[in-house]
């Protein structure tokens, strides 16, 4: 097995539609464990009995991730970085006709893990957050994630999806990924959420430049209402809004002239 490490940082790709997503530092230790079941055999009389193969079990890794906003004017770790973690555990992938289980409850993506030369084709078994420092408005701007990962070998082979569908749990990002010639100002319209945020949340200081091919954190409509941003007011993200009237909206917004 190739180990991991290296420069390139740590990602996720999304089997199911290409999404992606880059840790923002490496682990400091990596985990692997297989399994395999082996029987001893039951011939009676005997003072040594061979083993008998039973099954392998999938793969599984674990790591710690840090996020840390400490040195980038202390930004919300939770809504730049932990929601867009766990936006990859939400179930929002109909299973293929070649998956076994109710093919009309929606699953989790299945992912690409890849870190230098090792990859590792997987689900998020599960993420545990730590949030260990807090700006003095409350914002966490540091937080430690446990993830432990499984691997998934063939829809024919092993993954059932099922479970509830319901929005308990669920991370309130979804990864959006912009079409040919889209800004981040039509995409907050077309998701009915908060510009400002969106563009806070996703780093980015020109609403109006092209996001072509970028992968992108939408929150949902609620957790957009709910985010406040020091001394900057709400931009409306109707979509009726002419393109003239939208920039100028913007600009005012962004407190340009």
């Amino acid at each position: 097995m190739i180990l991991p490490g290296g420069s390139s940082k740590a990602r996720f790709i999304s089997l199911d539609d290409g999404l992606m997503f880059e840790v923002q530092y490496n682990p400091k230790d990596f985990k692997t464990n297989k399994s395999i079941s082996w029987e001893e055999g039951q011939n009676q009389g005997q003072s040594e009995n061979t083993l008998q193969f039973q099954k392998g079990a999938p793969m599984t890794a674990s790591f710690e991730l840090v996020f840390d906003s400490t040195a980038s004017g202390n930004q919300n770790v939770q809504t730049a970085w932990v929601y867009r973690l766990l936006a990859l555990t939400n179930a929002e992938i109909k299973p293929g006709t070649a998956e076994p289980g109710q093919l009309e409850k929606k699953r989790p993506r299945a992912l690409l893990f890849q870190w230098g030369g090792f990859s590792m084709k997987c689900v998020i078994e599960s993420v545990a957050v730590n949030y260990t420092m807090f700006s003095s408005n409350g914002d966490a701007i540091r937080a430690t994630c446990q993830v432990a990962l499984k691997e998934w070998t063939t829809p024919a082979a092993g993954f059932v999806g099922g479970g509830a569908t319901g929005r308990n749990g669920l991370a309130p990002v979804r990864l959006v990924q912009a079409r040919g010639g889209e800004t981040l100002a039509q995409i907050a319209a077309a998701a009915g959420v908060d510009l400002r945020v969106l563009a806070q949340i996703n780093g980015i200081t020109d609403p109006l430049a092209d996001c072509t091919g970028r992968t992108l954190s939408v929150p949902t409509a609620s957790a957009s209402a709910s985010a406040s941003i020091p001394g900057v007011g709400s931009v409306s993200a109707s979509a009726g809004i002419g393109a003239g009237g939208a920039r100028a909206a913007v600009s005012r917004a962004f407190g340009r002239r």
